[in-house]
């Protein structure tokens, strides 16, 4: 084993089948809820891992029959890299949802990106930013009737997890969905519009059955939820903490090393947010280095707070755009059990899981309630719709090398330019799909270490990309 586990380190991106252009050419992009923009075609002769890039896919405009280039170039900024492209309209369709005229780029230039991105966040400008996002597209050609999703990427050891557009499936959760408002761009720490909510404790329940406190406080710590990254990032005191419940670990780098969990333990790293409380598995909490040590998946950065893939994948989160709301609870697996998602203030419905909640052993001693009560935070009803879900495949790789770790990836505003849809070509279609009805559910595959050359959500380190 190295020095540094940068270079070692194996974890997971989470990556989405789209088909792109008429007729449709399948490219996997990072499903990422902290960008705003789809663009594909990332440089694969300057990604950190070449051959992981052309496994994921690649748009040719020159096959595509409505292909509008703009000619308008644009910069995206990352922490730890950029990319170049080019703004176009085109067909692009999700699970059965084919969308007209969808505003996306094309990379002419990119460095050390392995993979495009479907930006599943607002623009950081605000929430109502006139920018053609996906989800503002899905909304406005009719196939949703507000703009919210639902996640669950599940345990890394899981081949299945979903993204389900207006619907929530009560298979897949226990508990009460814990309604959190989303913290005004104003009041977040980097005054940006994205998914901050409050955290209220975090505890560590070890395998010996000891109970360590990292922190207890109402409205605590904002931290940022973000699928596009596989590390959580989090204040430096918290760290320190949260560290005394892994007495063994050694910091290397940006990353901590300990032994790795025993599977099937029952220790759990457990986060509180109102009266929710996710447990996340040491399992995957952790990140497997090699055959013999772990390195924790959490590292400090205490100017943007994130919790990334290793606690999203022991949440089951609703992502409400319109009310400007966060619900989540405990991801589990009892079934399935759709339920749409209307378009109002009342449009999710206060569910409880479907699946057993297991004992929570978490420990917290705050008293003190909250009532944030942010603007556009309504209570919510239950809705008895149901939802018709369309299956598409997400795409699962491992053993990636190259990861840039311990950097935070965050969007960089460069420019501003007015989208105008009166350039489209006249060859695109103009009638718009009823769908209004249906939920739209793409799935994720995430096939084990052992399948990396299966084409279907992925493996790799993921610095956020928001």
């Amino acid at each position: 084993m190295g020095n540094s586990l940068t270079n070692q380190l194996k974890g997971t991106f989470y990556s989405i089948d789209i088909e792109v252009g008429t007729p449709g050419q399948l490219v996997s992009v990072l499903f990422d809820t902290d960008s705003s923009e789809l663009w594909v075609n990332p440089d694969c002769n300057k990604a950190s891992n070449p051959s992981l890039c052309q496994q994921l896919g690649y748009f040719d405009s020159a096959k595509s029959s409505t292909f509008n280039d703009t000619g308008i170039k644009h910069v995206i900024s990352y922490g730890s890299g950029y990319v170049n492209m080019t703004y176009a309209y085109e067909a692009v369709k999700i699970g059965s949802a084919k969308l007209r005229n969808q505003l996306f780029g094309v990379a002419f230039d990119s460095e050390p990106e392995n993979y495009g991105i479907f930006g599943a966040g607002t623009d950081l400008r605000g929430w109502d930013d006139p920018y053609p996002t996906v989800i503002n597209t899905l909304a406005q050609q009719g196939f949703t009737n507000s703009r919210v999703y639902s996640l669950d990427l599940r345990s890394i050891e899981s081949q299945r997890g979903s993204v389900i557009f207006e619907g929530i499936d009560t298979g897949k959760f226990s508990g009460r969905l814990e309604k959190r408002p989303i913290i005004p761009a104003e009041q977040s720490p980097d005054s940006a519009t994205r998914f901050w909510i409050y955290l209220d404790g975090i505890t560590v329940s070890t395998e010996n059955g000891t109970e360590v406190r990292a922190f207890d406080k109402v409205d605590g710590q904002a931290v940022l939820l973000d699928s596009g990254a596989t590390l959580s990032s989090l204040p430096g005191p918290i760290v320190n903490e949260l560290l005394k419940g892994f007495p063994s670990a050694q910091a290397r780098g940006p990353l901590y090393q300990v032994g790795c969990p025993v599977p099937g333990s029952n220790g759990t790293v457990n986060f509180k947010f109102g009266n929710a409380v996710i447990k996340v598995s040491l399992e995957d909490f952790t990140l497997q280095v090699d055959e013999s040590s772990c390195a924790l998946g959490v590292q400090q950065n205490d100017e943007m707070p994130v919790l990334g893939d290793t606690f999203l994948r022991a949440a089951y989160v609703v992502y409400d755009w319109d009310n400007r709301n966060i619900h989540l609870a405990n991801s589990a697996d009892c079934g399935s059990h759709l339920v749409a998602i209307g378009k109002g203030p009342d449009a999710v419905p206060l569910l409880t899981g479907d699946c057993r909640e297991t004992a929570t052993t978490s420990t917290f001693i705050a008293t003190s309630t909250s009532s944030v009560g942010y603007i556009n935070s309504t209570r919510l009803s239950s809705s008895s719709n149901t939802a018709t879900p369309v299956l598409s495949n997400f795409t699962c790789f491992s053993n990636v090398a190259g990861c840039v770790v311990g950097s935070i990836r965050t969007e960089t505003v460069t420019s501003l330019t007015t989208y105008c849809p009166a350039t489209v070509a006249s060859n695109v279609p103009l009638t718009t799909p009823n769908f209004n009805s249906d939920s739209i559910s793409v799935t994720i595959n995430n096939y084990p270490e052992t399948r990396p050359s299966e084409t279907q959500i992925s493996p790799t380190i993921a610095a956020n990309s928001g």
